[in-house]
């Protein structure tokens, strides 16, 4: 993998383990982070790091992303209360997609969430970041970059399988896993760069006993 990835978020619980995934697989890794002091912790990984606000102006922020052969946003607000996940989720979120798109990136990949592309079937204390993040990943979808957005279900930390549960709609039954490790997660959104059939795709995500390779490859509606 020999391109420049710039990743929002990038000292989060899932945005750095995305860092680490992609560093393994020998991408150049950018992290984005919003405070200086965490620039520091970026580099300690191996990675380059810059300043990037997702609340920043978006010249500002295109400024931070130019570059880049693909952008992974993996920022989200840390909890539901109200305001934040409109400012983070939905704001921030569509300011990342513009800017991007102002400094001439072609590949975003999209860390949402499930059921957010049918936000009252979530928990309804979730319903707020899910239409947050409804709206933001409908604006990536008509941005005309090269799109890929992964909605995982609830975010362990439990060890990595490389096992998961992937299609444009999965089937939530009551009893079947509507969790994934956010390892799982960060290797299925680096793993999606080397596979063209998850370009103009989203996916929901859960822990299962696919192998992350044949899940993405699977095809439309799988």
């Amino acid at each position: 993998m020999t391109m420049l990835v710039t990743v929002l978020g990038a000292t989060g619980k899932t945005g750095a383990l995305i860092v680490g995934e992609l560093l393994g697989r020998g991408a150049t890794v950018r992290g984005a982070v919003r405070r200086p002091a965490a620039l520091e912790e970026v580099r300690a990984r191996g990675a380059d790091a810059v300043l990037a606000d997702l609340r920043a102006e978006t010249e500002e922020l295109a400024e931070a992303l130019a570059g880049s052969d693909v952008v992974i946003n993996a920022a989200a607000a840390s909890d539901p209360q109200p305001g934040l996940a409109e400012a983070v989720d939905r704001d921030g979120a569509i300011n990342a997609v513009r800017a991007a798109q102002k400094a001439g990136i072609t590949r975003f990949v999209q860390v949402s969430s499930l059921f957010a592309d049918r936000p009252d079937e979530g928990p309804e204390f979730l319903h707020r970041v899910l239409r947050a993040k409804q709206i933001s990943d409908q604006a990536l979808v008509e941005s005309g970059m090269g799109w890929t957005i992964l909605r995982p279900g609830g975010l362990t930390d439990d060890p990595g399988t490389g096992l998961v549960r992937l299609a444009n709609r999965l089937d939530i039954a009551p009893g079947t896993p509507r969790t994934v490790p956010r390892a799982d997660v960060a290797a299925v959104a680096a793993a999606a760069l080397d596979e063209p059939s998850s370009l103009d795709r989203a996916f929901d995500l859960t822990s299962g006993d696919t192998p992350i390779a044949d899940a993405l490859a699977a095809p439309a509606g799988a």
